[in-house]
């Protein structure tokens, strides 16, 4: 082989490695922008999912606690301490508890639709698990002293409303349960 030869294909085989080293290092970048977009998309997600899991649980603890302070007052047997409940909890009547129950039970079933949108699956059921008992917990403040269950006495009444209350106390934390493993997942899996 002569020297010209020889040069033309050293010159060559350097075009090519400069070549495939330049391809190399583009597809190495635009690998890494793909990344680093996947990243900020999903931690952008995490944040908003994380702000309406927020607001649910905020809107939903204020129901339950609204309810705690009522069914956790003794047992009635009567009207009259079916009032002293009611003064207990910081409501003039059943009318203003039932209005203040029905109001954000109204609340979280348009925060629901939120936490459907935001997702995962397991977040739409546990929303829709949530605002079951709180509708089931707002049914309850009225037929304590209305007696729409059957033919049932006040404390009768009472105590199966008080089993809504604590129904609904279970479904905010398994809400909260399945939020920290939804805004856990990173996406590796």
């Amino acid at each position: 082989m002569d020297a010209g030869v020889a040069a033309v294909l050293g010159a060559l085989a350097g075009a090519v490695a400069t070549t495939g080293a330049a391809l190399a290092t583009g597809w190495s970048a635009r690998e890494q922008a793909k990344i680093t977009a996947r990243g900020e998309h999903r931690r952008q997600r995490r944040d908003s999912r994380q702000a309406v899991y927020e607001e649910f649980i905020t809107t939903a603890s204020a129901q339950e606690a609204q309810a705690a302070r009522f069914f956790l007052a003794p047992v009635p047997t009567d009207e009259q301490g079916l009032d002293l409940a009611l003064r207990g909890s910081g409501n003039a009547d059943t009318e203003t508890l039932w209005n203040e129950s029905h109001r954000l039970w109204i609340e979280l079933l348009k925060l629901s639709i939120r936490v459907k949108l935001a997702g995962p699956q397991m977040m739409s059921e546990a929303a829709s698990a949530v605002c079951d008992c709180s509708h089931d917990v707002m049914d309850a403040t009225m037929t304590v002293s209305h007696g729409l269950i059957g033919g049932d006495s006040i404390s009768v009444r009472f105590e199966k409303g008080r089993e809504r209350w604590v129904k609904l106390d279970n479904a905010i934390d398994d809400f909260i349960d399945k939020a920290r493993i939804s805004l856990d997942d990173d996406g590796t899996d």
